[in-house]
C-alpha cells in the first residue's frame, strides 16, 4: 500500500473509530442524530442481505442488490427522521433480526432463505414488543452500546486486515464476534461498559418522541392561511 493509500486507511478508521465511540457511549443522548443514521444502514444491510438470501448474489455485489439496498435505506432512514416511534422499532427490529443471523451462524448455517424470513420475522416481533413493552429507552442504550462496541472493535480488525470494510458493513456484531473468541469478549465489554456509562449519565433523562411529519404540515397549513 502506498504511503497515501496508507494515510488515508488510517484517517477513514479514525474516524470510524470515533463514531463508533460516540455511537456506543452517548447513542441515547443524540439519538435524534443517530437513529437515521443507523435507520440507513440497517435498511442497507437487510437490502443487500435480502437479495444475498434470496437470489443466491453475494452481499451487495450486484447492481440490483445496490438498488434495492440503497433504496430501503433511504426509505428507513427517512421514515426514522420524521416518526420518533419507527426510529426506536428499527434498533428493536435490528436486535431480533441480529439475534437470529447470528445464533444461526454461530451453529454454521450460512444466510440462506429461511434464515433471513425468520430474522425479519424475528425483528418485526422485536420491534412491536419495543413499543408495547415501553422499553424504548433501554432499547436504544442496548442496541446503540453493541452496535457502537462492534464498530470499535470491528475498526481494528479492518486495520489488521483480518475484515474487510464490505464485511463489517453486512453484519457488524456478527463478523466481529465470528473473528475469535477473544475479541467477541472485547465486544461484550465495551457494549457492558457503555451500557452502564449510558445508564449512569441518563438515569433522568427520558428520550424525546418526536413527529415531524405532523410538524412539517402544520407548519406549512399555518403559512397558507
Amino acid at each position: 500500500m502506498s504511503t497515501d493509500g496508507t494515510f488515508a486507511a488510517i484517517v477513514a478508521a479514525s474516524f470510524l473509530l470515533f463514531l463508533s465511540a460516540i455511537v456506543a457511549f452517548f447513542g441515547t443522548r443524540l439519538f435524534w442524530i443517530i437513529l437515521p443514521i443507523w435507520g440507513f444502514f440497517f435498511g442497507l444491510a437487510i437490502g443487500g442481505q435480502g437479495v444475498q438470501a434470496l437470489f443466491g448474489d453475494g452481499f451487495l455485489s450486484t447492481a440490483f442488490s445496490w438498488i434495492v439496498a440503497f433504496f430501503l435505506g433511504l426509505l428507513f432512514a427517512l421514515l426514522s427522521y420524521l416518526f420518533w416511534f419507527v426510529a426506536v422499532s428499527l434498533i428493536g427490529g435490528y436486535l431480533g433480526y441480529a439475534i437470529v443471523v447470528g445464533f444461526f451462524g454461530l451453529i454454521g448455517v450460512e444466510l440462506g432463505a429461511l434464515v433471513w424470513i425468520l430474522g425479519v420475522a424475528v425483528g418485526i416481533v422485536f420491534a412491536v414488543l419495543t413499543m408495547i413493552l415501553n422499553v424504548q429507552k433501554w432499547v436504544v442504550v442496548i442496541g446503540t452500546s453493541l452496535l457502537g462496541a462492534a464498530g470499535v472493535v470491528g475498526t481494528f480488525l479492518v486495520l489488521f486486515n483480518q475484515l474487510t470494510p464490505q464485511q463489517l458493513a453486512d453484519h457488524p456484531v456478527k463478523v466481529v464476534t465470528d473473528a475469535g473468541f477473544g475479541w467477541a469478549v472485547l465486544v461484550i465489554v465495551i457494549a457492558a461498559l457503555a451500557a452502564a456509562f449510558q445508564t449512569a449519565t441518563t438515569r433522568m433523562w427520558q428520550v424525546a418522541r418526536y413527529n415531524r411529519w405532523t410538524e412539517y404540515t402544520t407548519s406549512t397549513a399555518s403559512a397558507d392561511m
